[in-house]
């Protein structure tokens, strides 16, 4: 009987630390976004907001332009604003071969920088005090891709 109540206890531990580190888990980010400087925004000026994307070690995400149209691209997208979107440019990609994959991919390792220019039009809300988006992009290790993930992004801005 004692056999059974300590193989019953080793069985529920196994289960309770499982779904422990599955929770821990749960929260993970393969990729974050560094504190992104100060803008100046000045009237009738352009305005270019630099984010350094950072890729945990072991982990790569999806180029905005993946090598295949099933992969979730690494998008960066800004809330409606009183700035006027130009363009966001994306760095250049990195050809891999993976095992789980019979066609190299494109990705993003590392650190990488995604930059957006803004024209700023002739008058500025002074109450403008920061610029809001949502960074979307699939991580991947050499093993497997995992779920899409967004990170929200908040840029303070100064009116010049």
């Amino acid at each position: 009987m004692r056999d059974c109540c300590k193989a019953l206890a080793v069985a529920l531990l196994a289960v309770l630390a499982g779904s422990a580190s599955a929770q821990s888990f749960k929260g993970f980010q393969a990729a974050s976004i560094a504190p992104p400087e100060l803008i100046t925004i000045s009237a009738g000026q352009q305005a270019t907001v630099h984010l350094t994307i950072r890729i945990r070690p072991g982990y790569h995400i999806n180029a905005n332009k993946p090598a295949e149209d099933y992969l979730i691209a690494t998008k960066l997208t800004w809330d409606q604003n009183p700035l006027q979107l130009r363009a966001v440019d994306y760095p250049e990609a990195k050809t891999v071969k993976y095992s789980f994959s019979p066609k190299p991919l494109l990705v993003y390792s590392g650190n990488i920088t995604v930059s957006s220019t803004f024209s700023v039009p002739d008058t500025v809300p002074a109450e403008l005090n920061e610029l809001t988006g949502t960074l979307l992009y699939q991580a991947c290790n050499d093993k497997a891709c995992f779920r899409p993930q967004k990170i929200r992004v908040k840029v303070a801005t100064i009116t010049d």
